[in-house]
């Protein structure tokens, strides 16, 4: 999760550098233009947070380093977008003014590399360590922070989440209800997987015959199966 911001913008630079000296030089703007609304559409917060969170993108020698498509490389903290987005994290993270507070204090000390984090030690593993392992090591001056840093960069890159929802979409809108327009069929499937989470917190999830019924929420053929829900229920 703590990469991806970085390698979309490697990405789109090593376009240029192979398309802008050769015949399919003219095409690379609008081929530009294409990547970066497409990129807009997928960046999410998580991904500036995530971005910013990873110590080794602060490294002296990775901001120095060339770059692809010759535009100088930048500190997540000196990029606009990436802090307006850590930032909108925070508002939703923190749980009331003051926690939200201390987590911009906190990340300042770290961007800042203050404390723990301005020694030899924090700088030279920053580009070893995996920054999971480094925020272990070095950040017990913000534990709140590293807290929250070790959760997101732990965060796998799957579709498995956009695929669920095109399989709840798939039992929504079909041959037999093809009239509901987007609008409408968007809404039902956003109710629908919220409700699915709101039922783990319920009792009759944790136990009965219904126990953990979508052990299996990736199958696109779970109202077909004729297993009994009493044959998936978890192992103790």
């Amino acid at each position: 999760m703590g990469e991806i911001y970085e390698k979309m913008d490697c990405m789109i630079g090593e376009i240029r550098d192979l398309l802008i000296n050769n015949k399919h030089a003219v095409d690379y703007m609008k081929m530009e233009e294409i990547l970066v609304s497409r990129w807009e559409k997928m960046n999410i917060t998580m991904h500036c947070l995530g971005f910013a969170l990873n110590p080794f993108f602060y490294d002296s020698k990775y901001l120095n380093a060339k770059v692809p498509g010759g535009v100088p490389r930048r500190a997540p903290n000196q990029d606009r977008e990436v802090v307006a987005e850590v930032l909108k994290a925070f508002d939703r993270i923190g749980e009331d003014e003051n926690e939200k507070a201390e987590l911009r204090k906190q990340l300042a000390k770290f961007q800042n590399k203050q404390g723990m984090f301005g020694t030899t030690f924090a700088r030279i593993d920053a580009t070893t360590m995996s920054p999971i392992s480094w925020w272990s090591t070095y950040g017990s001056e913000t534990l709140e922070l590293a807290e929250i840093a070790i959760r997101v960069l732990s965060q796998p890159i799957s579709s498995s989440s956009t695929e669920r929802v095109w399989s709840t979409y798939s039992y929504i809108h079909n041959i037999k209800r093809n009239r509901l327009n987007t609008k409408r069929a968007d809404k039902l499937v956003f109710i629908h997987s919220n409700i699915r989470l709101l039922s783990r917190f319920t009792t009759s999830y944790k136990e009965g015959p219904c126990k953990k019924w979508d052990i299996d929420p990736e199958s696109t053929y779970f109202d077909d199966s004729t297993v009994r829900l009493e044959d998936l229920r978890w192992d103790d």
